[in-house]
């Protein structure tokens, strides 16, 4: 009787008539995924499929393109999208095309206003009257002048860079290296207060590899690598933010992997050296050329999180192998690449290396520690009496982000080693997802630009020696407090024992007394 009210037969009219417009709506964007063999659209069974089925039939076997159709299919799927993160899913799943790769990048990198922003400000500088393109500005600044010493050492590392990959190995190579020599020059020029930093050169050649030899998109990339995604920090003289990231690191391992932890420290092995190679090179001496694409999607796409999960995740695969060895065949295997199973496919390799779960949380609460660290390093540079200028010969380096200022009254710390964000420049910016034209690409529609960056810390002498007096009397008054609680813990314990001694011998009084009055019980019956 319910069903048949008005009010229910009302309700399904509606939800009738909304399911017709929505697949109405669907049909003119319909991808081929849903199309039957006649050409007519399956929506009928599609809007019904389990979420579960859905999801895992578009987020693994379907391309972006056809992912990002169907999210406009219907409001359902709308909103079941954004829900369990379709194109997230997707992207983790390697389900990424090489054709769909430049246009993703570009998407995730900010591409668009990285090149606008650049243009205009090289038009600037070269008088000129309308702003350059990608391609002009890109030639412009591989034809810059570089200071002296930095094109011999360049021109060093791209003969090292992937000697043995058909692009650069050999006199057929020789195209590839001078595309390389080319990018490297214009980072280079583009951002004179970074320079060239060893690790560079792998980062550009896989770009170039993946990006089907385009050294305009190889060279754009890498400058949105190292603005958008903070290697600057990483890249520059000093390398100040580098340290702050391997102790993230380290801490990850020690949490994730706390056997492979323990045993590497057991045989004095420090995994500095490893994290230097995944940070610097960006994994590019870590895992097989054909294989760091589906890496990097997954990079630009979540940040520095992916970052730690698979260095983790090499970690993890080598882990079995390690714990039976030493120092030297530890410093030995660790050198080998990574090479996904056939057997599983780009997905399953992704998997394997995406196992563990590294929050922003956690990568927070790594980064507070280090800043505890950095100044607890600060604070035993200095003394309660003595000038430190007086043992200044005699005292150990700073730490990698510190120095002394030029009055010797003050410490100057880099603010970008203390402190970085973790998020892809897509996240902090109000683009959004669109297709193209052809239905196979992306295009932002509008970027916030990026925040100016801190200047250096002052960090006085005098309020230094001020704090470390007043942790010498904190720390006095809590030891004194301590020895006060344990003295009177001792007493206490005294006390106690006593009143134990002193239950004993009541309850030896009492059985005494029982044992009588049992006897005179015995002697009155009789």
């Amino acid at each position: 009787r319910r069903d048949a009210s008005p009010t229910r037969m009302l309700q399904r009219a509606v939800v009738e008539e909304q399911t017709k417009q929505e697949t109405a709506v669907a049909k003119t964007v319909v991808p081929p995924l849903l199309l039957e063999e006649n050409g007519a659209i399956a929506m009928h069974a599609a809007v019904a499929m389990p979420q579960l089925l859905l999801r895992h039939c578009l987020c693994v076997w379907a391309a972006i393109p056809e992912v990002l159709a169907c999210r406009t299919a219907c409001r359902r799927w709308w909103r079941l999208s954004q829900d369990d993160k379709w194109l997230k899913r997707s992207v983790l799943s390697g389900g990424v095309a090489p054709r769909e790769r430049r246009s993703l990048w570009r998407f995730l990198a900010d591409i668009p206003q990285l090149e606008r922003s650049c243009c205009a400000k090289l038009a600037i500088e070269e008088s000129l009257e309308t702003p350059l393109d990608s391609a002009s500005g890109f030639e412009v600044l591989a034809s810059r002048v570089l200071p002296k010493g930095k094109v011999p050492e360049i021109e060093r590392d791209v003969t090292r860079t992937f000697p043995l990959h058909p692009r650069f190995r050999g006199d057929s190579g020789s195209a590839g290296r001078a595309e390389l020599l080319r990018v490297l020059r214009a980072a280079c020029a583009a951002v004179p207060e970074v320079g060239y930093c060893q690790g560079m050169n792998f980062v550009a050649a896989s770009l170039l590899i993946h990006l089907g030899g385009r050294t305009c998109d190889a060279f754009w990339m890498l400058l949105a690598l190292i603005r958008g995604y903070h290697f600057q920090h990483i890249y520059a003289p000093g390398v100040p933010l580098l340290p702050l990231r391997i102790f993230q690191f380290s801490g990850l391992v020690r949490k994730h992997l706390p056997r492979l932890w323990c045993h590497l420290r057991a045989e004095h092995f420090s995994l500095d050296i490893f994290a230097h190679q995944c940070v610097l090179t960006l994994f590019a001496y870590s895992i097989e050329p054909e294989f760091l694409a589906y890496v990097y999607d997954i990079f630009f796409f979540i940040g520095w999180k992916a970052l730690f999960q698979i260095g983790l995740g090499l970690l993890a695969t080598m882990e079995d192998r390690l714990l039976g060895m030493g120092t030297e065949e530890i410093s030995r295997y660790m050198r080998r690449h990574f090479e996904a199973n056939e057997a599983i496919g780009a997905g399953g390799a992704l998997q394997t290396l995406l196992r563990f779960r590294v929050s922003r949380a956690t990568l927070e609460e790594l980064q507070l520690e280090f800043q505890r660290d950095r100044l607890s390093a600060l604070l035993r540079k200095v003394a309660i009496v003595e000038e430190l200028d007086a043992e200044e010969d005699d005292e150990e380096p700073l730490p990698v982000g510190i120095r002394r200022s030029s009055s010797r009254s003050r410490f100057l710390m880099d603010a970008h080693s203390l402190s970085s964000c973790n998020m892809p420049p897509w996240r902090l910016s109000n683009s959004v997802y669109v297709l193209d034209k052809k239905g196979n690409g992306f295009d932002v529609m509008a970027a916030a630009t990026a925040a100016d960056a801190p200047p250096s810390l002052p960090v006085p002498m005098s309020a230094l020696r001020t704090l470390q007096v007043k942790l010498h009397i904190f720390d006095a008054d809590t030891q004194r407090d301590v020895e006060l609680q344990r003295r009177r813990v001792s007493e206490t314990e005294q006390e106690l024992a006593e009143l134990l001694r002193s239950v004993e011998v009541l309850r030896e009084e009492v059985r005494q007394c029982e044992v009588e009055r049992k006897e005179w019980q015995g002697k009155k019956k009789d």
